[in-house]
């Protein structure tokens, strides 16, 4: 954690060094405002987990006990379309400097100072459109070690969001965050074609040949990395942790009674980047 607070310092330091009057800090404050618009990319690897009680196989055929639970891993890249309104409370209060803790070379606590730098917290709202035509699904269950089930397929979804930011007026023309985090939730529509190249008897037994869709929906904390805003852009390279949510699927398993359930939420963990223009 030291480490990383020396490095954002070392990253931000030069820039705050630049001279900045009130009104040309308040100034960035106003010319933050309004609504942006832009793309983003995004990799997400997304784990399910599921059980479904089936009928007794015969003798001889391969047979795993689903009603222990059976989880699949989605891993998609996606292109999202995003909109955003800054400062979605009205301006925020404009602040003239921060203290800043000190270590000495052993990385103990010797005191704080006083860095005049103007900064301010401020509240965004936004929300994307997700697709991506492409992605595979695996089943590490699998006896065999070829777990691929589905080589691709279509997916879909859309997220909104609250966004917290702590930035940093470095010049008339440049805000970098120092923090962010975004509270949200996440609807993902998930397309697997079937079309793997796991060769195990257990993928005709749980019909994933045929393809399948999965609906999952969560909850998400977003964290920003070194946000970095001008008059007119906004990039923002997060992490997204996605939980505490609910799943779906298709999938009709032969030998199946009932239907497939969710045996726990799902989880995702997603890296990207969008770009921003205000409008």
């Amino acid at each position: 954690m030291k480490c990383l607070k020396h490095l954002l310092l070392f990253v931000l330091l030069p820039s705050l060094s630049m001279a900045q009057t009130r009104d040309q800090a308040l100034q960035s404050i106003k010319d933050r405002q309004g609504w942006y618009a832009g793309l983003g990319l995004y990799y997400a690897n997304q784990t399910t987990h599921w059980k479904y009680n089936q009928t007794a196989p015969s003798v001889g055929t391969p047979y795993y006990n689903a009603a222990e639970g059976f989880g699949h891993d989605l891993n998609r890249a996606s292109l999202s379309i995003a909109v955003e309104k800054k400062s979605l409370f009205g301006k925020p209060v404009l602040r003239d400097g921060v203290f800043v803790n000190r270590y000495d070379y052993y990385g103990n606590y010797i005191g704080s100072h006083y860095d005049p730098v103007y900064n301010f917290v401020d509240f965004d709202f936004g929300a994307d459109l997700m697709i991506s035509p492409t992605g595979k699904a695996y089943a590490n269950y699998l006896e065999d070690g070829v777990n691929e089930i589905s080589s691709g397929g279509l997916s879909a979804g859309a997220s909104a969001f609250v966004r917290m930011q702590w930035l940093f007026i470095t010049s008339s023309q440049l805000r970098i965050s120092a923090f962010s985090a975004a509270l949200g939730a996440q609807f993902m529509h998930v397309h697997n074609n079937g079309g793997g190249s796991a060769s195990s008897p257990l993928v005709k037994d749980f019909n994933y040949n045929n393809g399948w869709n999965e609906n999952l929906t969560t909850f998400f904390l977003s964290v920003g990395i070194l946000n970095v805003e001008t008059k007119s852009f906004s990039i923002l390279p997060e992490v997204r942790v996605l939980s505490a949510g609910f799943a779906s699927t298709s999938l009709k398993p032969q030998r199946l009674v009932g239907d497939v359930k969710m045996e726990s939420g799902p989880f995702v963990l997603a890296y990207g980047i969008k770009v921003l223009k205000k409008l």
